[in-house]
């Protein structure tokens, strides 16, 4: 590092010293031309936006030569898990409020301390939206979704008045849905289990309530369990399953609601069985592609667990006979199992319902 605080590298030169010692050469990388930055920019943020900030921070040529993170589902945090059971983050919030919280990378391992708004400001932590964190104020009655990379925020409208809210009896499910006209205004949608039914709500910066998705190309048999009771948010889009196996997706415009994106082979199953159907992420080696948006259907019944991948361009599936070094713990999560030493090999390659990963990668 230079004393003007840019990054500068040595390298050895042909050239040698009488006594045999090579010179060293001095490298500018904060002279680096403004498009090869953008463009390492661009590979690292195609891979993790967490590698995007750290090249932004080193100096401030390569900060003005990129982008301000914003709103758009590139920026978001991807495959960070915060740690709600982090004993070392609890000692040291009870000696500073705003403490720094432990996030580890569910496809490699990889950890961060990131520090979370206060709590007298921002209220007490609601849900995980694609990774994003969503507040809830009681005081002000404010709700919040903070950017734990970029420190981005936005304000939602509060909860006073909204029925579906107060009636609730589980939130299920969180994300966002990436508006393409208005990308610096993320939409949340929520999942909420009602004693008779399930809905959807969803709500951006500049509205002064939450309003609710349409579901009703959902068909609902009398006496049935809701047809739906969570979701998953990935790449700035939200998927809700169906307990017959179908998968929807939320659409925004001209008023928000849900159009069928995959079905079964065969069509959807109208058993009477008891079928639970989950969305998880896939965590492939490449989830990019134009039939998949890395997802996986996992349906469990009293005869066992099903994975299935999930094939948007076609709106079909595949049968997943094995996960590899993947492990999935329901109702929302894949981990990268071979990524964290404290998970046991025989955890490679298997389903856990009802039980929390933190039990298993926090020692």
């Amino acid at each position: 590092m230079s004393s003007s605080g840019t990054p500068m590298l040595f390298f050895p030169t042909p050239a040698s010293t009488p006594t045999g010692l090579h010179e060293t050469e001095e490298r500018d990388w904060a002279s680096l031309v403004r498009d090869a930055v953008r463009e390492i920019a661009s590979k690292l943020l195609a891979v993790d936006a967490a590698e995007y900030i750290r090249l932004r921070a080193v100096c401030t040529a390569w900060r003005i030569s990129t982008a301000v993170p914003g709103w758009e589902p590139q920026f978001f945090p991807r495959d960070w898990l915060m740690l709600q059971q982090d004993v070392d983050a609890v000692a040291e919030a009870a000696a500073d409020p705003a403490a720094h919280r432990r996030f580890v990378n569910v496809r490699t391992g990889a950890t961060l301390r990131i520090r979370l708004p206060l709590s007298e400001e921002y209220g007490d932590l609601l849900a995980h939206a694609e990774e994003l964190l969503l507040f809830h104020c009681a005081r002000t009655d404010t709700v919040r979704v903070f950017n734990p990379l970029t420190t981005a925020t936005a304000v939602l409208p509060g909860f006073s008045g909204a029925t579906p809210v107060e009636e609730a009896l589980e939130l299920t499910a969180a994300g966002v849905a990436a508006d393409g006209n208005a990308p610096a205004r993320p939409t949340v949608v929520l999942v909420l289990v009602l004693p008779l039914t399930t809905v959807i709500l969803c709500a951006k910066p500049s509205d002064d309530r939450w309003g609710t998705v349409d579901a009703g190309v959902i068909e609902a048999t009398d006496g049935e369990a809701p047809p739906f009771q969570g979701g998953l948010s990935l790449q700035g889009r939200f998927y809700v399953p169906t307990r017959h196996g179908e998968v929807l997706r939320v659409e925004l415009d001209p008023q928000p609601h849900l159009v069928y994106v995959a079905r079964p082979p065969g069509g959807p199953c109208r058993c009477h069985c008891a079928v639970t159907s989950y969305l998880v992420p896939a965590l492939d080696e490449d989830d990019a592609g134009e039939e998949s948006d890395g997802m996986l259907l996992v349906r469990v019944s009293e005869g066992g667990i099903d994975v299935l991948g999930v094939h948007l361009g076609r709106g079909r599936y595949t049968r997943v006979p094995e996960l590899g070094s993947r492990a999935i713990f329901l109702p929302g999560l894949t981990v990268r199992a071979d990524k964290f030493p404290s998970l046991a090999p025989m955890e490679l390659g298997t389903v856990h319902l009802n039980e929390d990963i933190e039990d298993y990668i926090i020692a």
